[in-house]
């Protein structure tokens, strides 16, 4: 996984000694239920949860650049139903953490190298409908706006369904300078 520097983070691999912080935001009820799982209960889950991840090679753990604390995640997932060239960027920050521009900076700088150092040609994004925070990354980002679409989670031992707003950016629109963002 290739460790990637901004203005003010580093996403870096992540290593089974990142559990306890990334307890320290997953357990919030401020991060798990606007990603659709429900809040860690221990160290422990987080534990397993981040080795699964580690197996994936798909995440990305987010650090500031002074600082090799996790304050977050973000990756470039796989989805069975796409093709082999498409991606879904998920991303969860710590509260402490929201509201500074930190995951418009991440976001913005996996979809430079998804582009430029990867076969990626499709970028997807979604959020729930009620999660403004996370649609203004995926809007200052450059996402086009696709669909709405209805998604079931399991939300506190409840299925729960939920409205999804669904986002993609492509390789062409990188290319062509198209993004907002690429004109500064």
């Amino acid at each position: 996984m290739e460790r990637i520097v901004t203005k003010r983070l580093v996403l870096r691999a992540l290593k089974p000694s990142d559990a306890a912080a990334m307890f320290d935001y997953a357990k919030t009820d401020e991060v798990g239920p606007q990603a659709g799982w429900t809040p860690h209960k221990s160290i422990e889950e987080s534990a397993n949860i981040l080795n699964y991840m580690i197996r994936t090679n798909e995440v990305w753990g987010i650090t500031t650049r002074d600082n090799d604390t996790l304050i977050g995640t973000i990756g470039l997932h796989k989805d069975e139903d796409e093709k082999p060239t498409y991606r879904s960027l998920g991303y969860v920050l710590h509260p402490a953490y929201h509201g500074q521009g930190l995951m418009t900076e991440a976001a913005k700088a996996l979809i430079v190298y998804a582009f430029e150092q990867t076969d990626i040609d499709i970028i997807g994004c979604g959020h729930f409908i009620d999660n403004m925070a996370s649609q203004r990354v995926i809007e200052k980002c450059g996402f086009i706006y696709q669909k709405n679409i209805e998604k079931d989670f399991n939300l506190f031992g409840f299925k729960v369904r939920k409205t999804c707003a669904e986002y993609e950016i492509n390789i062409d629109m990188y290319k062509e300078n198209k993004l907002l963002w690429q004109q500064h």
